[in-house]
């Protein structure tokens, strides 16, 4: 079993460094170029994106089928005010998903996966990805407008949130920021395979006009 694993994270290592598509199983996955593609996304007081900066271009990409079925992420609210939550953004690519696309929990214990699966979430919805096809590189975002559905953050709370990855999702290496995949029967951390996956949140906060220098201030806040 040592042999194996040391055999495994070789292999994943060193596709990683030729810019090889290698997903948790260590398979390649095929891709075809890529169109950048997607609408033009809102603007907020606040948006939170696992790359660091607002629709960060993905560098690596992981298959539903093999890296996972599902990508998420657990955010603090740690703006001092509550935030509404407005708008998500994943950059992936195929088919339309079904009821459960994308997901939120709320009024999570701390920076922890969920207790159950994605179908546990408090909140759910269904969306069709802006490049239908699972095998083309997944850098166009697709936007989604949650603002009706009235998910409130509290200050100082956790959330998580993310989305059915259909075909290929978007990631880069590992920056320190926790993402998991659900990845035979649990969530799997995306850190101990030197990744992390790309998802966008945006929010307004109560009663408030929502302007680009909010979004900048705000997203500082969340990188300490």
């Amino acid at each position: 079993m040592k042999k194996l694993f040391i055999i495994l994270s070789i292999c994943l290592i060193a596709s990683i460094a030729s810019g090889a598509v290698v997903d948790k199983i260590g398979t390649d996955v095929p891709t075809k170029p890529a169109t950048i593609q997607g609408s033009e996304s809102s603007r907020d007081d606040w948006v939170y994106n696992t790359g660091g900066s607002e629709d960060f271009v993905p560098t690596l990409q992981g298959s539903g089928d093999g890296w996972g079925e599902w990508f998420i992420t657990t955010v603090m609210n740690d703006t001092g005010g509550d935030l509404y939550l407005t708008e998500l953004g994943f950059p992936c690519s195929g088919p339309a998903t079904e009821e459960y696309g994308w997901v939120v929990w709320v009024g999570l214990g701390g920076m922890v996966a969920p207790a159950g699966d994605a179908y546990t979430a408090d909140f759910y919805g269904s969306f069709t990805p802006v490049e239908p096809d699972p095998n083309v590189d997944p850098r166009a975002y697709t936007y989604i407008d949650i603002s009706d559905v009235n998910i409130v953050i509290p200050a100082g709370t956790y959330f998580c949130f993310g989305y059915d990855n259909t075909g290929l999702g978007g990631q880069t290496e590992a920056n320190g920021v926790e993402t998991y995949a659900w990845y035979q029967g649990a969530w799997d951390p995306d850190s101990g395979w030197g990744r992390t996956a790309i998802l966008q949140v945006k929010a307004n906060f109560e009663g408030s006009v929502a302007t680009h220098g909010a979004t900048w201030s705000q997203v500082k806040t969340l990188y300490r």
